[in-house]
């Protein structure tokens, strides 16, 4: 889900939300997409047969091997190593049934 940029990325609006989400469709079963203000906050993944928007989590071990290993944390460094194990905010049985919802308000952050 990292991007690579070590800096907030933009703000993408609804539509291009969208459009990256349909661009991406084929491979949420395994590579969840982020997204979510300045750092991700959320993902998009297929798991059970379903499409779910779940929140990120970061483990607790990944923070502490972190900083251990390199002496800092960062926002960016969260977003890198938060998995899509969070609360479900949405699900749906297809891809266009996630977006319809999404279209229609039911927008996580």
């Amino acid at each position: 889900m990292h991007d690579g940029c070590m800096a907030p990325r933009l703000l993408e609006s609804k539509s291009q939300f969208l459009d990256r989400l349909r661009a991406h469709a084929k491979s949420l079963g395994t590579q969840p997409m982020g997204f979510g203000g300045h750092h991700f906050s959320h993902a998009v993944v297929q798991e059970e047969g379903v499409f779910r928007v779940r929140q990120l989590v970061l483990p607790r071990d990944k923070y502490e091997a972190w900083v251990k290993e390199h002496r800092s944390f960062m926002p960016e460094h969260a977003e890198m190593l938060s998995e899509p194990v969070g609360a479900i905010v949405l699900e749906a049985p297809t891809l266009d049934g996630l977006i319809s919802q999404l279209e229609a308000g039911r927008w996580p952050y």
